[in-house]
């Protein structure tokens, strides 16, 4: 095998494509990558990187040791909340707020020009329609995954509201029936919740000791009478069901000690509790007039001995509704009048809920909280010196930022999201919506006979948006929030009657399968990031940047992601050598050469003259034993680099033997023409 072929073949196969940097579809995959990289995916795992050299066994018992110190620092933060407002600590803190804003120089100017500023934004509205929908609209989420953080401090709140007031209003006994109902069996009689009626550990104990050697159900409904002599009833008719003596405790609940006006409101709210702040706030307000107040008991096992008193220290609590009541005051702004009085609470119970998930949580939340301070407080103490202060500042920031951004990033995309009511007014959204309604519940009865009986519909709907007299501008802010709102807030899929499977179908093919993803990849992926990063550089301006930041993988990442694409963009730029076919190389076997007289051997010496890419001739040598050396091989390498395969050491073995062998050969066969 010649030099020319050698050298050929490996011109050839240098210039093959390059997999890792050029195939179309490895480029796709790797842009899909770097894509990611950059997203709040690869931010989130980067972060989880920075936090990956703990070591598990001492962050697991500061966890343990830092949860429950946060759940019995709640305990008591918890009762500085109660009473009436202005005594609490929220109460306090907001009003000395309204007191600066009065009483000081520097506070009446901030507020004076907080109110300007909320003057002029409202006079601008009533002149640009932009301003005014940026002012007034936005759309509401209807997954309810995504309500909770969408209304930020205030739906965390409801949340936890819904949890106290369901707990309460359960049956303090609860009786399951099995077997067709022929065989009843005890699930629980809950002996310990009397103590949400001002008994004592020692009453308590005494009468469940008093129903010894009753049966299960006698002492059930000997217990629901008892609750009903507490919550005030009289008359009780103790001949009537276990079933109805406990509908008639629900009620006396919900209408005297949480001072709903009805069980119907009571229901109403309770299906959705965020939407229902108003109701909830006066029904808690005639629940603690004239300085009454109720303690509801969750988790406790108070009259149990020492395990009872146990459970009640690290997993139960108590919550009273004026606590309840004034942490909605803070939350909404509504205990204190000026701009700072009512900002002050509502930042409070953002720090407090941000480090603790107790401002609206049971004792289970505060764990959840501890393993982010666990591994903040593992990487301080193990910071070079003098950096302790700047990694704990840091890394402090950077995960309260991530409880802040997601709402702030669901209130962004649903605040451009309310572009699409540009059109009209908040009389007019709120007709829309109505009207809404009604529509998706002529759809869910099936009246809609007919496809086109429903898009009429949906298209009579949609005239209340009033999109016709938009200017072009308008009208592409009201398109794109129409796709950012995608599946939200919409007429829903044509439910046919006569087609239960393909409604089906089109159910699970709505677009709330593209807008879901969409608004939770917006919120996580695209704001969160940009946030966090934002926050975090400003704590490093502050307090300094660590040596080791939680930033750093982060920006090498994006670093060695940039420079992978310049690099692969110079190689896709770079001239290709053409492609050579080695089957349509000449022939230079030297066998063939010298059966064809091209071999020159007449005066003992041999001699090859070859060609290669750079058109060098090379004469070939013999050792001292008369034996051919291997020729040098020049050649031009490819621009492009090789692929990284096998050790090609023992295939330039093989050719250099081939070599060797041929030339062999042809010495026996100027030996054998010589005789």
């Amino acid at each position: 095998m010649s030099e020319q072929g050698i050298n050929l073949f490996n011109n050839y196969r240098l210039r093959q494509p390059n997999f890792t940097a050029q195939d179309p579809s490895m480029q796709g995959n790797e842009q899909i990558q770097q894509a990611t990289q950059a997203s709040g995916a690869g931010y989130v795992n980067n972060r989880l990187n920075a936090s990956k050299d703990a070591d598990p066994l001492t962050t697991l018992g500061l966890t343990t040791a830092i949860g429950y110190g946060i759940g019995q620092g709640m305990d008591y933060f918890g009762p500085k909340c109660e009473g009436k407002y202005e005594q609490t600590i929220l109460g306090k803190l907001g009003s000395w707020g309204d007191k600066f804003s009065k009483d000081t120089k520097v506070g009446r100017f901030i507020e004076r020009g907080l109110r300007k500023i909320n003057i002029g934004w409202y006079k601008l509205s009533n002149k640009s329609r932009v301003v005014y929908t940026l002012r007034n609209h936005s759309t509401c989420p209807e997954w309810q995954f995504a309500k909770m953080p969408y209304y930020g401090l205030h739906g965390f709140l409801s949340m936890d509201t819904h949890t106290v007031l369901e707990n309460y209003t359960k049956p303090i006994t609860n009786v399951e029936r099995k077997f067709l109902g022929f065989i009843p069996r005890a699930s629980k009689n809950d002996f310990s919740k009397l103590e949400q009626y001002g008994l004592s550990e020692d009453a308590i104990k005494n009468f469940k000791n008093s129903l010894n050697g009753k049966t299960f159900l006698e002492q059930a409904k000997a217990l629901q009478v008892k609750e009903l002599e507490l919550l005030g009833a009289t008359n009780i008719d103790a001949t009537k069901s276990l079933e109805e003596l406990q509908a008639t405790a629900r009620e006396l609940k919900i209408t005297k000690k949480l001072g709903f006006n009805s069980v119907a409101e009571f229901d109403k709210v309770m299906k959705n509790v965020v939407e229902h702040p108003k109701e909830i706030m006066q029904a808690f307000e005639r629940a603690t007039a004239g300085g009454q107040d109720l303690h509801i008991s969750i988790g406790r096992g108070t009259g149990s001995g020492f395990l009872g008193k146990l459970k009640s220290h690290f997993m139960g609590r108590k919550v009273s509704i004026s606590e309840y009541l004034n942490k909605y005051k803070a939350t909404l702004g509504k205990g204190n009048t000026t701009h700072l009085g009512r900002a002050l609470p509502k930042a409070l119970g953002w720090l407090v809920e941000g480090c603790t998930n107790r401002f609206a949580g049971g004792k289970l939340a505060p764990f959840m909280q501890a393993f982010i301070f666990a591994d903040m407080a593992y990487h301080t103490a193990k910071a070079p010196k003098g950096e302790h202060g700047k990694t704990l500042a840091e890394r402090f920031v950077n995960d309260f930022s991530y409880f802040v951004a997601m709402t702030l990033g669901l209130m962004g995309i649903h605040k451009v999201g309310g572009g699409k009511y540009i059109g009209t007014d908040k009389a007019g959204r709120e007709a829309y919506r109505a009207a809404l309604e009604i529509h998706k519940a002529k759809n869910k009865a099936g009246e809609f006979l007919t496809k086109k009986a429903f898009k009429d519909s949906l298209k009579s709907v949609n005239a209340h948006l009033n999109v016709n007299g938009l200017k072009w501008y308008q009208k592409i802010w009201q398109k794109a929030a129409r796709f950012i709102n995608i599946g939200n807030e919409h007429g829903g899929v044509w439910n046919n009657p006569n087609a239960k499977v393909m409604n089906f179908v089109r159910k699970l093919a709505s677009k709330n399968l593209i807008g879901v993803p969409l608004r939770i990849w917006l919120g996580m992926a695209v704001v969160t990031p940009i946030f966090v990063k934002a926050t975090t550089k400003i704590a490093h301006l502050i307090f300094g940047r660590p040596t080791h930041s939680v930033l750093d993988e982060d920006e090498e990442e994006q670093e060695n992601n940039n420079e992978t694409t310049q690099n692969s963009s110079q190689m896709q730029n770079q001239p290709q050598a053409p492609h050579t076919d080695p089957n349509s190389l000449p022939d230079t076997n030297l066998i063939k050469q010298t059966v064809n007289g091209q071999y020159n051997n007449q005066d003992g010496q041999t001699t090859q003259t070859t060609t290669t890419t750079t058109q060098t001739t090379n004469n070939p040598t013999t050792d001292s034993q008369g034996r051919l050396q291997e020729p040098v091989r020049t050649y031009i390498p490819s621009p492009v680099s090789m692929i990284q395969g096998k050790d090609p050491s023992a295939a330039n073995m093989a050719l250099a033997n081939a070599d060797r062998a041929e030339q062999e050969i042809a010495n026996i066969m100027a030996s054998v023409r010589k005789s």
